[in-house]
């Protein structure tokens, strides 16, 4: 887990705070299947992973776009 939360430090402070919220509320909880697909997000350059969580961008890969619509639903604040 200690790798994974060293993974999540970005350097970009709106990455940081989704990519570790999300690791440390919700990762444990998950199927193998959707923590493989998280562990493969963090693979992405932080300017893709910054355009999926960010600006609204739709990853190709179903997988992907399914962990980045958990990690937006959970940070989504009703606004």
């Amino acid at each position: 887990m200690k790798a994974l939360a060293w993974r999540c430090r970005r350097g970009m402070r709106e990455l940081d705070q989704l990519l570790a919220g999300f690791l440390h509320q919700r990762y444990a909880a998950l199927d193998s299947g959707r923590q493989a697909s998280f562990v493969r997000l963090l693979d992405f350059q932080d300017p893709d992973i910054f355009g999926f969580l960010v600006r609204g961008e739709t990853p190709a890969d179903e997988e992907i776009a399914d962990i980045v619509q958990l990690i937006l639903r959970d940070t989504d604040t009703g606004d």
